[in-house]
């Protein structure tokens, strides 16, 4: 990706609806920028249980959608690397949103960044 300015940006993994299925554990994945250390998010804590009403898991189920958020530097404008690491199995990454300030509140999210693919567009003219 590439980004105009530095700072703080929040990165925001909108995962599918899951569960917990081995006792004990929670599900996770990492994200990290460039060459920097991962960090771990906490898709479904270790705590979380479907039974007797769980306001979390229903949650998800009606969005169909759970959502985990991390803060990672930019250190200078231009060209980064944004990765996803595999934790652990069942997660499912649906979305990506990098918010770089200004993110305004929606149900389905802010509208896919323009992309520009050079290789494509060559290949329709």
């Amino acid at each position: 990706m590439y980004l105009f300015s530095t700072g703080t940006a929040e990165v925001i993994a909108i995962t599918a609806p899951t569960l917990n299925f081995v006792p004990g554990r929670g599900l996770r994945l990492a994200v990290s920028v460039d060459d920097e250390p991962s960090q771990l998010l906490d898709v479904v804590s270790a705590e979380t249980n479907a039974r007797d009403s769980n306001r979390n898991w229903e949650e998800s189920v009606k969005n169909n959608a759970r959502y985990a958020q991390a803060k990672v530097a930019i250190p200078q404008p231009g060209y980064h690397t944004l990765k996803f690491w595999m934790v652990d199995p069942g997660v499912v990454l649906q979305k990506v949103v990098v918010n770089l300030g200004g993110l305004r509140p929606s149900y389905l999210g802010p509208p896919e960044s323009y992309h520009n693919n050079t290789a494509s567009a060559a290949s329709r003219n």
